[in-house]
This record gives C-alpha cells, structure tokens and sequence, in this order.
C-alpha cells in the first residue's frame, strides 16, 4: 500500500472525528460530562463496546459456570490496518458492529434476562422464603418486611423497603461541594481516603458527577454516563435550579458518603426535590439510601440523559492505526447490575455486598483451588497475575499468551532455588546454592555467641566484685599479688639481657623481688 501524504492523513483524521462527533450527536448513545482531562486522555480515540453490542467478552449477571470464551473476537476487522501499540506479537483485533464508530461509546449491559439466564431471586417476608423474578413488581401487603435479595456473580444485592432510619447518614458539618453544587452534567474526581475495591480492582479515587452517580475509572473521557459507574439514580439532575440544591461529600475514616440534596430535574422541575446517597464502605460494600423519590423512577424521562440504578464495569483494549497515526482505545462492558425501577421507591436502601473473584487471588495455589469462586481462575505465571481473563488486564492477559494456557493443568511452576556467587580470585568464581536449613541456623548460632560472651562477663565482674569484698580469700589475695601497682613494681626489679654465642642466642629475666 502506497505511503499517504501528510495532507490526506490531517483530511482524514478531521473527517474521522467529525463523522464520529456527528454519529454520537444523532444517536445519542451518551451525554457529555464536563471535567479536566488529561491532555494524552484527550488524543485517544474512544470506542465503546456495549453488553447490547453481542461482543464476546460480555457476562450476563448471573453466570455461574465457566466464562465466556477469551479468545479474540472473528468478527470482521476493520479495513484500515490495526496494530498493537505495546506488544510486537500478533495484533488484536478489534470487534466491529454496525453501531460501532471509531468515537463512540458502546455499552455491554445483558439485556433482559433469558430463562436460563435469570438471576435466582430470594424474597423474604418474616420467616417464610419464597423465590421471585427481580424483574417483576413485587406484591405485598407488607412492604417492610419484604427484604430481596439477588446474587450478581460479582455482588450480592439486598433491597430494603421502608430502612432509611437505619442506614441513612446525615452529614450536618460537611460544606457541599462549590463546583457540582452549581451545576449541571459536571463531574469532579476526588480521591479516597481508603483503597476501595470494585469488581475485584482497588481504586483510589472516583468521579462524583451531578447526574447522580460516581465514575470509577481512572481513564477520563466525556461520556461517564456509559459505564464503570456505581449509579445510585443516574438522571439530568441540575443543581442550578433551586438554592437548596447540593452535593455533599464526606471522606472520612473507612467510608466515602456523597450526598444529593434537594436535587431536581432539569426538564421535570416541576415535582418536589430528590433526596438521596450513596455510602462506600473500605470492605467493599455499596450503600443505595432513598431518602426522597417524589416521582417514580420509571417516569423520570432518558430522552436527554440516560436513567439508571446499579453497577457497571469495563476494560480496555488499545490499538494503534499506525498509518494514520492515530490511537483508539475500546472499551468493553463485560458486567453490569441494573435494577428495575419499580424497586426504588422512598425509604429504600439497596446493599451491594462484594463476592469472591479471581482477581483478588494473589497465590498461585490459592488460585488453582479459587475456594467460594464462582468463575473458573487461572494462574499465569508470565504475568504473575490470577484471573479468568475478563478484568481490567485483559489486554496484558491477551498479549503474554495467557489465554492459551492449559486449563486443566492444577499446579503452580517449581520455583528456581536462589543463587548466589562469591569471589576467590579474579576470573575465578564459585557457585553456592543456598540453603534454606543453613541461613535460617546462622542467626541462631549468632544469638548464642553473644549470649555466651555475655555470660563471660557477667561472671568476671562478679569475681572482681568478691575478690574485691574479701580480700582475705584466695581470690582476694591473688588480686591483691597481681594489681596493676604490684606488677609495676615487678617489672622494675626484673633485668632482661641477651647473650649471643656459638650455640646461638639465649635470653634471660632476673628478677630481685
């Protein structure tokens, strides 16, 4: 292929985010978010791969047997050449739909659940169980006592009508927050004060938005609303409508508490204010409290900003099209928690308790057994890292060829004894393998020749303490004999000559004392 000018390259990069700006501008896949990002941020070019978008690395919320396949999509590529930018091996290719442009932002959310994919849901009423659909309303004539819960795969949900008393937290000396207080679709990134754990990944800050949710990925672009969210009520809320309106946010000790106060919506203004916040624990757990939901959620309007209720994560795969010098970024949702609206009412507290995942496992022999998780974890010793593939690494996972591992091999790499080397000569060397029973006695023998010197002298200054006392005593009388003045008196009565002969040298010492 015939090198393209640098004229055609600058024409068709324009062209390229112009058509791209325009496809998400008419389709409305997302809404923009203002905040600071990161001028290299700033020349990546963002794709989205979206649950809806059928891409291969998804996982529908209630998988429970082995992941869906980790091998690179065959979909077709795209016709412009693709390569790796951080690995020299075999290029990944980058799966295209018929929604996907080069800029956009495509969501991997399961759709609604099939049969054989619907998630078991435990409905509790006092002491009776009895299993329900969490798609569907729930029925009853005692609205406090029904506790639901949900297993995620990644969490496990528990929705709590009528428990705001017991878990709501009031923050009456917290200042709200000057720059998302008077605003609207702004997002600022605050750090944590604790590493909190999302979807087996520690992170260290988030991006509390005024939409009514937080961003959790250390990646910044515009559109946060498309995944790695924890969205308590995500909506076109804008603090600008009323005074009363804020975001307070408390950072202290082992939780992280954002607070959306009085809060109303841009184009439904017209009803009372939200109330409501989310709570996250150093443990891991996430708090969802309703304090006020003067509307119901399922008629809060999505045609200008999207509505949602749960969790959601993604990871990243970069390529770089080296002949238009361009880097593009897609970024693939493999898991998201959505909670239907029907659940979110005022008084309700939603508790999202992290479960066990391959990606916490740090022991090669910990993650072959991958005790209480539920996915099927593998140890790949090139990266040094347990995963079953579908995390933040992924790319890493993919490009050090640990997808090709076996499966079903159960155990861990034999470790290489240490080696260490000692010099004798120049040029010449000695090799010692050490050993494990040796430097471990070293420092024992060490402890007891100190202790033993130490003895020693203890015991000779108590003898000079005694001879000292009792000078009478056999040790007294032959210190007295053998002071330091006695022995200079000695010396002084001592002659010492030599004598030189044929039988050879002799010496002598006399001594008058």
């Amino acid at each position: 292929m015939a090198e393209v000018s640098t004229p055609c390259r600058c024409l068709f990069r324009l062209f390229f985010l112009i058509t791209t700006f325009l496809f998400i501008s008419t389709t409305c896949l997302d809404v923009e978010y203002k905040l600071h990002i990161s001028p290299d941020h700033k020349q990546t070019v963002v794709e989205h791969q979206s649950l809806e978008s059928n891409h291969r690395y998804k996982r529908q919320a209630n998988d429970t047997a082995s992941p869906v396949s980790s091998a690179a999509t065959t979909t077709t590529a795209p016709s412009i050449p693709v390569t790796s930018q951080s690995s020299t091996e075999k290029p990944i290719p980058v799966p295209v739909t018929e929604k996907s442009t080069t800029v956009s932002v495509v969501n991997t959310s399961p759709p609604s659940p099939t049969p054989s994919t619907t998630p078991q849901t435990k409905t509790t009423a006092k002491t009776d169980v009895k299993k329900d659909s969490t798609s569907s309303p729930i029925q009853t004539t005692t609205p406090i006592s029904k506790i639901i819960e949900d297993d995620h795969s990644y969490y496990q949900s528990k929705v709590l009508p009528n428990s705001i008393n017991e878990h709501w937290i009031d923050l009456p000396t917290t200042k709200q927050h000057k720059t998302l207080s008077k605003s609207h679709r702004t997002a600022v990134t605050i750090d944590l004060n604790f590493p909190f754990r999302f979807y087996g990944h520690n992170i260290t800050n988030v991006t509390v938005a005024t939409g009514g949710f937080l961003y959790t990925s250390p990646f910044l672009h515009q559109w946060l609303t498309a995944t790695q969210y924890i969205a308590p009520l995500m909506a076109n809320f804008d603090t600008r409508i009323s005074n009363a309106s804020g975001v307070y946010y408390d950072n202290s000790g082992d939780r992280f508490v954002v607070q959306w106060k009085s809060v109303q919506l841009q184009d439904q203004n017209d009803t009372n204010p939200f109330e409501f916040e989310v709570i996250l624990s150093s443990d891991g757990v996430i708090k969802f409290l309703y304090k006020t939901i003067p509307l119901a959620v399922s008629s809060i309007s999505d045609s200008s900003h999207p509505v949602k209720i749960g969790l959601s994560d993604a990871f990243y795969i970069d390529t770089y099209l080296q002949q238009y010098g361009i880097r593009r970024r897609t970024i693939y949702e493999y898991h998201r928690v959505a909670f239907t609206t029907d659940k979110v009412k005022s008084g309700t507290v939603i508790i999202l308790s992290p479960l066990p995942t391959c990606n916490t496992i740090s022991d090669c022999g910990e993650c072959i057994i991958h005790q209480n998780v539920k996915f099927q974890c593998n140890w790949c010793e090139r990266v040094e890292r347990c995963s079953d593939g579908i995390d933040w690494h992924r790319q890493s996972w993919l490009e050090k060829g640990c997808k090709d591992l076996d499966n079903n091999k159960k155990q861990c790499p034999a470790k290489t004894p240490a080696v260490t080397f000692t010099t004798r000569a120049a040029g010449d060397h000695d090799t010692v393998i050490a050993n494990d029973s040796a430097s471990a006695g070293f420092p024992v023998a060490a402890v007891i020749a100190i202790i033993f010197i130490l003895i020693l002298i203890i015991a000779l200054g108590v003898w000079l303490f005694y001879a000292y006392t009792h000078p009478t005593s056999t040790s007294g009388m032959w210190l007295l004999e053998n002071r330091p003045s006695r022995m200079k008196e000695k010396l002084a009565k001592m002659t010492f000559w030599k004598k030189t002969t044929s039988a050879g040298t002799q010496y002598q010492v006399e001594s008058t004392a």
